[in-house]
């Protein structure tokens, strides 16, 4: 009786068990097919959720690059920053058509915008100076397309601290005659920079005169010393100012007599501009003597717009009626 009742309710245990497993197999191939439809829209879903969060059913870039011009910086007379860009498509993605991009200098912003991709991947930029230059030292360049971004930087001097005036037609040997003109080679230079600037500066070269006779046989130290000569300005005759417009390898040059001329560039490193100064426009003021230029400049670009100033070199020049011989007529 008891091993009976044992079977019997090992029976009913079976047959619930199986009501179970047997669910699918009662289920029509029409409800099958519309719950495995279900399960896999469900999977068709949280993939999409995934790979669009992390690999992009969305506009941006696969890849992404920054080049700054080889030569930014180097050629004079350059004003604007020119940088190219190259994207790729992204793996599961389309190609963004535009980006942002950044200029930094000392980790602050200075200027920013947005550019254009082709159907390609390839954009370029091109910024005035004028929109972002602080001072010489280097600039970063930050590019971002969607979730990528790409960075070049580049050294741009720019800004000048001082001139020098080389007279080179001057070497002391001989006075310069009046019929001549004074050929000034002038050369920009900044402290934290070991070359010469081509800067967009602004300013004046004032022409002094001081009465002396021509002493020859001397050399630089004589030439380049003020104390020959009343030490100061004050002790000087002042007898034209100069005004100068410097576009880094061009500008123009005026006369407070009248009279305006283009810079003369020399293309030859290091770049530099020659003032060639025209004799007969200051010569009747004082006539024969030493001459020395001052000049007094501020630069077009950059935070720092303070007075900066030079001199001729050497400092000091002889202008004089010559003879045939090069020597000064009535020099005493």
């Amino acid at each position: 009786m008891q091993s009976g009742a044992e079977e019997e309710w090992d029976d009913e245990d079976w047959e619930d068990d199986d009501s179970g497993s047997s669910f699918l197999s009662d289920m029509s191939m029409a409800s099958k097919m519309k719950m495995a439809g279900a399960g896999a829209l469900v999977l068709v879903i949280l993939i999409f959720a995934m790979v669009s969060q992390n690999f992009g059913f969305y506009y941006g870039a696969g890849s992404l690059t920054v080049i700054i011009d080889v030569n930014e910086g180097k050629d004079p007379g350059d004003r604007t920053f020119n940088a190219n860009i190259w994207a790729t498509s992204p793996a599961f993605g389309m190609l963004a058509k535009e980006g942002s991009y950044t200029i930094t200098f000392n980790g602050a912003n200075q200027a920013s915008g947005n550019f254009d991709l082709s159907d390609e991947g390839r954009a370029s930029i091109s910024v005035d100076y004028e929109s972002f230059f602080v001072t010489n030292g280097a600039y970063t360049l930050n590019v971002e397309i969607g979730s990528q971004t790409s960075s070049n930087s580049v050294t741009i001097d720019r800004f000048a601290d001082s001139v020098s005036g080389s007279v080179s037609n001057f070497d002391g040997d001989y006075p310069l005659d009046k019929d001549s003109p004074v050929i000034v080679n002038m050369q920009f230079t900044a402290v934290n920079s070991e070359s010469y600037i081509n800067p967009w500066v602004s300013g004046t070269v004032k022409v002094y005169h001081y009465e002396n006779a021509f002493n020859e046989g001397q050399g630089a130290s004589y030439w380049n010393d003020d104390s020959e000569r009343g030490n100061t300005a004050g002790n000087w005759n002042l007898v034209n100012t100069i005004q100068l417009d410097v576009n880094s390898d061009s500008g123009s040059y005026s006369y407070s007599s009248g009279g305006t001329t283009d810079f003369y560039a020399v293309e030859i490193p290091p770049y530099n501009l020659n003032l060639i100064i025209d004799v007969d426009k200051f010569y009747d003021e004082e006539g024969s003597g030493d001459y020395t230029l001052v000049f007094d400049f501020s630069n077009d670009f950059g935070e720092d717009t303070s007075s900066k100033d030079g001199r001729s070199s050497w400092k000091w020049f002889h202008l004089c009626e010559t003879k045939d011989n090069g020597e000064c007529k009535n020099n005493d």
